[in-house]
């Protein structure tokens, strides 16, 4: 799958190059004290860093106007003229409408200034956000508190496995079909096309759906100290739908690095989760 630019074709079979910070890394690089070696680094090594239509409204959200502009500026110098990759339900349902007519490519990025009518795209964004979601949800995270209950499972390897098999199938098309109703998507296919849309590493719904399958497994094993305030939130699982695209996913909040590493190892995605400072260390070898 390949993703017209205004500047080249990215191909996401090769994402070695390819890099996605989440919204703190902006900020992180805005305050290094060495910020115009890591920003100099980025462009030798040729690496291809993108950001969100979700980074770009949480830049634009910062209060404090001389703050903003130094992440504006930060933002426009990493992403090197390329556009924003579009707001995350756009992303699904696109990808549903990619599957439905068998298109080989999809495009992923939005192009876009920075004006009045980015302000509205981001208040729509911020209203279709994951904390919507939660009543959608319950028929699936009641069921994975029942297999708490009634299943043994050593550990998330296993449940993962189990959900591998035909019948674990059926919780991820369940899930799908509540988070298309939440959204309000049109994700009318058959169940091979779901299964393929669902399971596809080329794909956001695989890496959305596998992230919210994580989050009830760690909220259903309460033995195993996980809790509530021990999990990404929502507006998190939002961003993990990009993790279709990049070898490298640069994350700062300890909770959400934590998360993210522990479900690409499970998972076995071709992405790399790193922290700043794992970022800054690539950087520098």
């Amino acid at each position: 799958m390949t993703a017209s630019m205004s500047k080249l074709i990215i191909d996401v079979s090769d994402r070695s190059r390819n890099v996605y910070f989440d919204t703190s890394i902006y900020n992180r690089i805005l305050d290094d004290s060495e910020r115009e070696r890591i920003i100099g680094l980025i462009k030798e090594r040729g690496l291809i860093v993108i950001p969100s239509a979700v980074n770009l409204c949480e830049l634009l959200m910062t209060s404090a106007a001389n703050r903003k502009a130094g992440l504006i500026q930060t933002y426009n110098e990493i992403r090197n003229d390329f556009h924003p990759l579009k707001p995350f339900p756009w992303l699904l349902q696109e990808s549903v409408e990619a599957v439905q007519q068998n298109m080989e490519e999809l495009e992923i990025v939005y192009p876009i200034n920075i004006n009045d009518e980015t302000e509205n795209i981001c208040r729509e964004l911020m209203a279709q956000s994951g904390g919507e979601l939660e009543p959608y949800l319950q028929g699936a995270r009641d069921y994975v508190q029942r297999m708490a209950q009634t299943t043994r499972l050593v550990d998330e390897v296993q449940y993962f496995a189990y959900l591998d098999t035909d019948s674990g199938q059926r919780v991820l098309l369940g899930l799908f079909d509540q988070l298309c109703r939440a959204m309000r998507l049109d994700c009318g296919l058959d169940e091979v096309r779901k299964i393929t849309l669902i399971t596809s590493l080329s794909m956001p719904w695989k890496y959305y759906l596998e992230s919210y399958a994580y989050l009830f497994y760690r909220r259903a094993f309460p033995d195993r100290g996980y809790g509530r305030g021990s999990n990404p939130g929502p507006s998190d699982l939002d961003q993990c739908i990009y993790m279709f695209w990049p070898g490298h996913f640069v994350v700062e909040d300890p909770i959400f690095l934590t998360f993210l590493k522990r479900l690409s190892e499970i998972r076995t995605y071709p992405v790399k989760v790193m922290s700043y400072a794992e970022f800054r260390d690539f950087l520098s070898r």
